[in-house]
C-alpha cells in the first residue's frame, strides 16, 4: 500500500506528468464545451422552435454580421427575413433573442421592466465611467433613486431652464454668424489640403458668404455649456473657446476618435476578456502599472473629473447646510433640485457616492446624446432643402407672434406647440438614435407575449404566441432597428420624411401615433421606469438650439460626394466614408438663412 502511495505521488510531482494532464485536460474540455455550446444546448433551449439566421461560426456564432455593417443592418434583415422575434448567436454558440415585436418590448421594457434588469457586465461598464448614478441601479435602488430624482426632472422644472437653454444656443448663433461673415472655415473640415485649396479656389468667384464647420465640434461645445449650467450651475464656457480645465479635461475624455477599421468579433471579445478583469481590478488601480501613455492619460483625466464633481457636489451641499433649503429654492440647476429632494427625503436617501454617481451621469449622458442627436439632425437637414425651409417658416412665424407678445425667445409651450418642429425632432431620433440597441437579462423564468403569433422553426404549421425564457436570458432591443420598422412607418421607413409624424395635406401620409417608446413607436429614449428620466430635457433642449440654428442659417454639403456613416462606440457618431482616420466630425457648409416675404 505504501509502495503505491508513493508511485502516485512520484508520478503526480513528475512535471512532465502535470504539466502534460493539464494540456490533455484543455484539449478535451475546449472542444467538449463548444460542442455541448453549439450543437446539444440549442437543442434544449427554450428558445429552440424560434426562427432565425443560421450561425456562421462555432465561436462567434452570428457577430461578425453584426459588427461588419451599420448599425441595426443586420437585426434589420432579420426581422425582414424571420419575423418579430428572433434567435441568433453570440460568442460560443450562446443564443440572444432579438425583439422586435410591440408587446414583447412593452413587457420586458415597461410593465415587466424589473424583472429584465442591465446584465451585471453592461452596468460595470457604465459603473467605471458614469459611477453609480441612475444608469447603474437596478430593483429598488433604481426605485429609490428614480423617486428622489422626480421632482428635480418635473415638467414645471424643465420649462424653468428653458432661457439657459435659448442662452447658449444664442451664443452659438452669434459665434458662427460672424464665422459666416468674415468667411473662416474651420481647416480640419477638409479631407486633406488639396481639397481645402480647391475650395478656396472655388470661393473666390462666389459673393455670397459662406462658412464650412464641423457641426459635431460646435454642437459639443454647446450642449456642454447648456449641461454645465443647468445641470450644476457650472460655467465650463467652451463656445467660446476659453473653457476652464474642467472643461478642457472632459473634452478630451468623452470625444473619442473612432477607428478607421470596424471592431471584428474577435477583437470584441478581447475588449470582453478585458473588461472582465477591470471588473475585478478597479480601472484606475489597473492604469497605474500598464504602461501606456493613454491609458494614464485617461487616468489622470478620469481622476481630475471625478474631484472636480465631488468638489462642485460638496459646495452644493455646504451651500444647503449653511443656509438650509432655502440656499437652493430659487436655483434652477438640476444639482441644487435634487438635493433640495434629498434633504426633503432625509439623508438616507442617497449618499454622497451616487450623488456624484448622479453628477457624471448628467453631465455625460445629458450631453453626448444631444449634441450627436442634433449633429445628425443638421446633415439629414442639409441632404434636404425643403424641410430646411418648411421648418424655418414654422420657426419663424413663430418667433414672430413671440415677439409681438414681448418675448426674446420661444418658451417651453411655444416649442412643445410647433408641428413640423416637432415632427422633424420625431423623425431624426427615430432614423439615428444615439443609442443605438440596449441589452436586457431575464431574473427569472418567465413567458414573453407576442402580439402577433409566429411559426414555430419546426412545425410552421404551429404557431407561437408567447416564448419562453429562462433566467439569465440574454434580451436584446434593437433600438434603431424598431424605428425603422416597414410595419410601423411604411415603405419609406428609411427615408427621411419628417411628414410622416403629422397629417400631411395631399393626404400622402399618415399620422403616427401611440407605440411602446415615450415619444410613440420610437425607442430612442427607451420606455417604462427605466426610460431615460431627463428625455423631457432632451427634447426641449434640442427644440431650442434646432429652432434658433436653422432660423439663422441654411445648412448644405460640404460637398455632394461627400458620405456619411455611423460608427457606434456606446454613441453612434458619424464618420466621413473614406476619411475614417480623420475622426468623428461633420463639416457642413454655413450661410445666412435668405429673409422672405412668406417667413415673416
Amino acid at each position: 500500500m505504501d509502495s503505491i502511495t508513493a508511485i502516485i505521488a512520484a508520478s503526480w510531482q513528475h512535471p512532465f506528468t502535470t504539466a502534460g494532464l493539464a494540456v490533455i485536460l484543455a484539449l478535451v474540455s475546449v472542444p467538449v464545451y463548444l460542442a455541448a455550446c453549439c450543437f446539444v444546448r440549442p437543442l434544449v433551449s427554450s428558445l429552440r422552435d424560434l426562427p432565425g439566421p443560421t450561425s456562421d461560426h462555432l465561436v462567434f456564432g452570428n457577430l461578425a454580421r453584426i459588427f461588419g455593417g451599420a448599425p441595426g443592418e443586420a437585426h434589420i434583415a432579420w426581422q425582414k427575413e424571420h419575423g418579430d422575434a428572433v434567435k441568433f448567436r453570440a460568442f460560443f454558440g450562446k443564443e440572444r433573442l432579438l425583439l422586435f415585436d410591440p408587446a414583447a418590448l412593452n413587457h420586458v421594457l415597461v410593465t415587466h421592466a424589473y424583472e429584465y434588469p442591465r446584465p451585471e457586465e453592461a452596468r460595470s461598464a457604465l459603473a467605471m465611467i458614469l459611477g453609480k448614478g441612475i444608469l447603474f441601479v437596478d430593483g429598488d435602488d433604481h426605485r429609490r433613486h428614480r423617486r428622489v430624482m422626480n421632482p428635480a426632472f418635473a415638467p414645471a422644472h424643465m420649462r424653468n431652464l428653458v432661457p439657459v437653454f435659448f442662452k447658449h444656443a444664442n451664443h452659438l448663433r452669434d459665434i458662427l454668424a460672424e464665422l459666416v461673415r468674415t468667411s473662416v472655415s474651420d481647416r480640419s473640415a477638409w479631407k486633406d489640403e488639396a481639397q481645402r485649396q480647391k475650395y478656396e479656389k472655388s470661393r473666390e468667384e462666389e459673393e455670397d458668404e459662406e462658412t464650412v464647420q464641423d457641426v459635431m465640434e460646435w454642437m459639443n461645445r454647446v450642449t456642454l455649456d447648456i449641461i454645465g449650467e443647468a445641470g450644476f450651475g457650472y460655467e465650463f464656457n467652451s463656445l467660446s473657446l476659453q473653457h476652464n480645465a474642467f472643461g478642457r479635461v472632459f473634452s478630451s475624455m468623452f470625444s473619442p476618435r473612432a477607428s478607421a477599421i470596424k471592431p471584428g468579433p474577435r477583437a470584441v471579445l478581447v475588449q470582453r476578456f478585458i473588461a472582465g478583469v477591470m471588473r475585478h481590478v478597479p480601472l484606475m488601480s489597473l492604469a497605474d502599472w500598464i504602461p501606456n501613455a493613454s491609458m494614464r492619460q485617461f487616468r489622470d483625466a478620469f481622476r481630475f473629473v471625478e474631484t472636480e464633481s465631488m468638489k462642485i457636489l460638496q459646495a452644493k451641499k455646504g451651500e444647503v447646510e449653511k443656509d438650509g433649503l432655502d440656499s437652493v429654492a430659487g436655483k434652477k440647476d438640476l444639482i441644487a433640485l435634487l438635493l433640495k429632494s434629498v434633504q426633503s427625503e432625509g439623508k438616507a436617501s442617497m449618499n454622497d457616492q451616487e450623488l456624484r454617481g448622479q453628477l457624471t451621469t448628467m453631465l455625460i449622458a445629458g450631453h453626448e446624446t444631444t449634441s450627436t442627436a442634433l449633429t445628425w439632425t443638421l446633415w439629414m437637414l442639409a441632404k434636404a432643402p425643403e424641410v430646411q425651409a418648411k421648418l424655418r417658416r414654422e420657426v419663424r412665424k413663430a418667433r414672430a407672434e413671440s415677439s409681438s407678445e414681448g418675448l426674446d425667445d420661444l418658451d417651453s409651450r411655444v416649442l412643445d406647440s410647433l408641428p413640423y418642429l416637432d415632427a422633424v425632432t420625431r423623425e431624426c431620433i427615430r432614423l439615428e438614435p444615439p443609442v443605438t440597441s440596449t441589452i436586457r437579462q431575464a431574473a427569472h423564468d418567465d413567458f414573453i407575449p407576442l402580439s402577433k403569433p409566429i411559426p414555430s422553426r419546426w412545425d410552421p404549421r404551429r404557431t407561437i404566441s408567447s416564448i419562453p425564457v429562462k433566467k439569465g436570458q440574454f434580451i436584446f432591443v434593437p433600438i434603431r432597428a424598431v424605428g425603422l420598422s416597414r410595419d410601423v412607418f411604411g415603405d419609406d421607413a428609411h427615408e427621411f420624411r419628417p411628414e410622416r409624424w403629422v397629417e400631411s395635406d395631399e393626404g400622402t401620409g399618415r399620422k403616427i401615433e401611440g407605440g411602446v417608446g415615450l415619444t410613440g413607436n420610437n425607442l430612442s429614449f427607451l420606455a417604462g421606469p427605466m426610460g431615460c428620466i431627463g428625455y423631457k430635457f432632451a427634447i426641449l433642449e434640442f427644440k431650442a438650439i434646432l429652432a434658433v440654428l436653422i432660423d439663422a442659417f441654411d445648412f448644405g454639403l460640404r460637398d455632394e460626394d461627400m458620405r456619411v456613416e455611423g460608427r457606434a462606440v456606446m454613441i453612434t457618431r458619424p464618420l466621413i466614408v473614406g476619411e475614417e482616420n480623420r475622426g468623428n466630425r461633420l463639416p457642413l457648409r454655413i450661410r445666412v438663412a435668405p429673409r422672405r416675404e412668406e417667413d415673416e
